[in-house]
């Protein structure tokens, strides 16, 4: 055991530099943008522009991005960014109480209440570790990046974790939060192939009633149309942001597809592409479920969302340092945490010159190789009797 312990000693102090490192740099660049004293393009902008135009134009044009734009434009002078609608309509029910406040208000509000969403699923993620693993989170540069440009990560990686903390015993509340998470519904979309392959019915049924009372919700306050539209529009917007590739910095976007259109591979093989390593992203989270200790198919499972589908930002990263927080617990090999360091540190490189430099899949897919390998030596080990599973859910309390 002492190898063992000598391991994870190492481990704990390489985290700690590591984790306090990127937290001056936090810091220090979120000094520098107050100083600035103005954000007019930011993410949360769009988000808060949202519920003004539905109120003030025909809820049927808010998947026009040209009266959007506009729209825009006026309600907040110098603005000059492209931030059309690219959700579904119920993510209206849940940005509506912004037009209660003011743009600055509302930002620091929102940014509150992510960190606070986010800090309750690690206390029941990590139990023992939780305010560790908070700092972990938002010291990393993708943290930094969500809390900046006002994103939804802290919203979304708070539903999955909390999720996949519930769904041993708790599983209704669980498909709750897999239910709510069809406000953005890609992060989501390896859930239904794991639940499935766990045969974890009531969690299914709990999402399912969740996502369709939204739905019928949505109906209610706003235009069905809004669905056809949404789902009319989708393919375009996500056409256009690749065909904007020399004047859209795509590397923010951290999927396959994406990081192959920037290495200039045309968009039909970047697509086949995305398409079978979504179908191998499949069959991986199949066998994780049915196969893997249970913590470790969640660390495969929210990596391989990131390598499943073709619209992800580094922001929405944040889910992915969760993961290696689980990965983690099964001490993994040096190379495998330095490794993992690359992979927490690399968002940076979108806050430099070096920009273009910043290809996340590939890190991605090395992160979750390392963990594939972790988890099937867990599961020889449980199998052997050697030792026993140290990476099942924890029991309740």
């Amino acid at each position: 055991m002492m190898p063992q312990r000598a391991t994870t000693n190492f481990a704990g102090r390489m985290i700690t530099i590591m984790v306090a490192a990127s937290l001056v740099l936090n810091i220090t660049a979120l000094a520098a943008l107050l100083g600035a004293q103005t954000r007019l393009n930011s993410d949360f902008m769009a988000f808060w522009s949202f519920p003004r135009f539905v109120v003030a134009h025909p809820a049927g044009q808010l998947y026009n991005a040209a009266a959007l734009t506009a729209f825009q434009q006026h309600l907040y002078p110098g603005f000059h960014s492209f931030y059309p609608y690219l959700y579904p309509p119920t993510l209206l029910l849940a940005l509506f109480w912004l037009k209660f406040l003011g743009f600055f208000p509302a930002e620091l509000l929102w940014t509150a209440l992510g960190c606070l969403a986010l800090a309750v699923s690690l206390r029941a993620m990590f139990p023992a570790r939780p305010w560790a693993v908070l700092a972990g989170l938002l010291a990393c540069p993708a943290a930094l990046i969500c809390a900046t440009t006002g994103e939804t990560a802290f919203f979304t990686t708070a539903l999955l974790l909390a999720g996949f903390a519930c769904l041993p015993q708790r599983p209704v509340l669980a498909g709750v939060c897999f239910g709510l998470l069809t406000l953005k519904p890609q992060l989501g979309v390896l859930l239904p192939f794991l639940l499935l392959a766990r045969g974890d019915w009531r969690a299914i049924f709990s999402a399912s009633a969740t996502a369709l009372l939204l739905n019928g919700l949505s109906c209610v306050v706003l235009p069905a149309n809004l669905w056809a539209l949404w789902w009319h529009t989708l393919p375009a917007y996500q056409s256009s942001y690749f065909d904007a590739a020399k004047a859209l910095n795509l590397n923010i976007i951290v999927t396959p597809a994406a990081n192959l259109v920037v290495l200039g591979v045309s968009q039909k093989m970047a697509w086949v592409a995305q398409a079978i390593c979504g179908i191998g992203m499949v069959l991986l989270t199949i066998w994780a479920a049915r196969r893997a200790p249970y913590r470790l198919a969640v660390a495969i499972t929210l990596i391989a969302t990131f390598l499943a589908q073709p619209h992800a930002y580094a922001y929405d990263s944040i889910a992915v340092i969760a993961a290696m927080a689980l990965a983690m617990e099964a001490i993994p090999g040096p190379r495998a945490l330095a490794l993992g360091i690359v992979a927490y540190l690399a968002p940076w490189l979108l806050l430099s010159p070096a920009a273009h430099w910043f290809l996340y899949a590939p890190l991605l897919a090395a992160c979750l190789a390392t963990i594939v390998a972790l988890a099937s030596s867990a599961q020889k080990s449980a199998e052997s009797g050697h030792e026993p599973d140290r990476l099942l859910p924890p029991t309740a309390t």
